[in-house]
């Protein structure tokens, strides 16, 4: 008894140590970095705050301390988060860096900075740091000599695009899927890019596959170098005769994010190599031309009514009715589905009884283009009427193609179709209906049709029509509208003359456009493109209302702003929380549940309608 006291206490205690370890591990910590703890007055101080810990992600980073007299804020940089798993546990680090100017010599502490976490908190161990005086050099302004440089931008092993083929030999008619990759270098400032030279594809049927708004990103690592892969054009090409075909060069100007650089001795250098003070350039590059070899098809067991199609087909036929009277219009319907040329599949020859009239078939087409091929189906409608009486045979319609599985020639055949035709009314009237649907084939020997006669109001002798309200609307509505065009036509002069005035009364319509974007994106598999369509919507709303561009523009220059427009405290720090938390989320994002990001769209509302009463 005693033995099984003392095992199962062991296991408890074991169990209870254990445990206690296990939630021990990775405790919350914050800190705060610094490039260094000694520099001259004008030169740069980087700051970082760095949370971690295995619940870094359930609290917000803090924001930076008040550093004024000693430093000057230059604005903040990118929000990076690593997580990893190490034995099954999750730790977190997050951080974000800012950066300032040393204006004055002295001694300055960063104070501790503090977050809580349930009933804990978490603080910061203070950083002294020493300011010195600045020597001549530091003094020095930069580029004074006039021949400051710039980054020239990315070289040809940093950014470049290739095209690919899914295959360089094939036979006429057989599908070649050319594909446009853009190669960009890891942590290369690649922002956007617009196609100025499309391939020239000569000798090609070409079908356009949809790549979305958005393109595809991944990473690679290529001869031991890491890079961010986006396929930006994809296109299915049907060789239209045989021999050796190039497809031409696809070229795109790319705007490309590089750092300021000046004269070595400038102490400025540092600081201006940093993404946040940078320019933007603009590249073009090329891909290279593509050979294909083309073969001809082979002329063994070509049928003599081969269509030309190459791929893999179905067929099928239907007859609305087979049993009718004289006059009486019918309609045979042929279905042609599979993958290959779909546009090339050729209008079916028919051969119909001599007594029927037949009209020009109407075909319709349904093409679906895949990052694999084209697939589709081809519909073609004959309107017939039968004019005598009789037991009438359509006979079968044969198709031919070429098979790419099997490298052989298959048939495809239409049943034949028995139709009764019974005799109908006497009389006949022969038209030329072509072009003419069932519909009006059904009018026919309908020519002469009742007239309806319509009714008439007639008025009274005593009507006046002066007495009545129409009368005078009739008279008043012109002026009416001539009034509001006035209105009008002086609204739009004031939008075209005064930017300010037009991009403020757009707001309200550009950030509903924004956010309702951001609503069809509400999923948690397209999480970033959701958070970034809200800080659209955001920071659109604001720079238009406030007259600021949209592009580069900061948190701290847009707090100014607001203040200046004596926008309440309250408002502008959950503005700004907002749009924090959107830029967390497109570049370091954590795990979102659907009904979070529900919620979030409607804060980004609540805080524009907010903005909006107050500005």
């Amino acid at each position: 008894m005693n033995n099984k006291f003392t095992k199962l206490f062991f296991i408890v205690l074991w169990g209870w140590v254990l445990t206690g370890t296990l939630f021990a591990q990775d405790p919350l910590a914050l800190r705060a970095i610094v490039d260094k703890t000694a520099l001259a007055v004008n030169q740069q101080l980087l700051l970082t705050i760095e949370l971690s810990g295995k619940d870094a992600n359930k609290v917000e980073l803090p924001d930076p301390p008040d550093m004024g007299g000693f430093f000057r804020f230059m604005g903040s940089g990118g929000t990076s988060q690593n997580i990893q798993f190490i034995n099954g546990k999750m730790s977190v680090t997050k951080s974000q860096k800012y950066y300032y100017m040393a204006v004055k010599e002295g001694t300055y502490t960063i104070p501790a900075m503090t977050v809580s976490l349930k009933n804990d908190q978490v603080s910061s161990q203070p950083v002294k740091l020493t300011i010195l005086k600045a020597d001549e050099k530091a003094q020095a302004q930069p580029g004074v000599d006039g021949k400051s440089q710039q980054a020239a931008g990315a070289t040809s092993d940093e950014l470049f695009i290739r095209g690919i083929v899914n295959k360089k030999k094939v036979y006429q008619n057989e599908p070649v899927i050319v594909t446009y990759r853009v190669f960009i270098a890891a942590g290369l400032g690649f922002e956007n890019y617009v196609p100025s030279k499309l391939p020239e594809n000569v000798g090609f049927w070409a079908e356009e596959v949809d790549l979305g708004t958005r393109p595809k990103v991944w990473e690679e690592v290529i001869n031991g170098k890491k890079y961010v892969l986006a396929d930006i054009k994809k296109q299915v090409l049907f060789p239209t005769s045989p021999g050796k075909k190039t497809i031409g060069e696809l070229a795109i100007d790319c705007n490309i994010r590089v750092p300021q650089r000046r004269n070595n001795r400038d102490i400025f250098n540092d600081f201006f190599d940093n993404s946040f003070f940078s320019r933007t350039v603009t590249k073009t590059i090329f891909s290279k031309p593509l050979d294909i070899e083309v073969m001809a098809l082979p002329q063994a067991g070509k049928p003599a009514n081969f269509s030309g199609l190459v791929g893999d087909f179905k067929m099928s036929a239907s007859l609305d009715k087979n049993h009718v009277t004289t006059n009486e219009a019918i309609t045979l319907k042929i279905d042609i589905a599979g993958s290959g040329n779909i546009k090339m599949i050729p209008e079916p020859e028919l051969s119909f009884p001599g007594d029927f009239e037949q009209y020009a078939p109407k075909s319709t087409e349904s093409i679906s283009r895949q990052q694999t091929g084209v697939t589709g189906t081809k519909s073609f409608e004959f309107v017939l009427v039968p004019r005598f009486p009789g037991e009438q045979h359509i006979k079968p319609y044969v198709l031919t193609f070429f098979d790419l599985k099997d490298k052989t020639y298959k048939t495809l055949t239409t049943p034949e179709f028995v139709i009764q035709v019974d005799k109908g009314n006497d009389e006949f009237v022969a038209v030329n209906g072509s072009g003419l649907s069932k519909e009006e084939v059904r009018l026919v020997g309908q020519d002469i049709r009742f007239i309806k006669l319509a009714q008439v109001r007639v008025l009274p002798l005593d009507y006046r029509i002066y007495k009545s309200f129409s009368f005078y609307a009739v008279i008043i509505f012109p002026l009416l509208l001539l009034m509001g065009s006035i209105a009008y036509n002086k609204h739009l002069e004031k939008m075209s003359g005064n930017v300010a005035y037009a991009r403020s009364r757009r707001a309200n319509a550009m950030a509903l456009k924004h956010l309702s974007k951001a609503k069809k994106l509400l999923s948690e598999n397209t999480q970033k493109e959701y958070y970034a369509a809200v800080s659209k919507a955001l920071l659109g709303f604001a720079a238009d209302k406030l007259n600021l561009a949209e592009a580069g523009i900061i948190s701290t220059e847009l707090e100014s702003h607001l203040k200046n427009k004596n926008v309440e405290p309250q408002v502008i720090q959950q503005y700004l929380e907002l749009v924090q938390h959107c830029d967390y989320q497109r570049f370091a994002p954590a795990n979102v549940k659907l009904y979070e990001m529900e919620a979030f769209l409607g804060k980004a509302k609540e805080a524009i309608i907010s903005l909006e009463k107050t500005l």
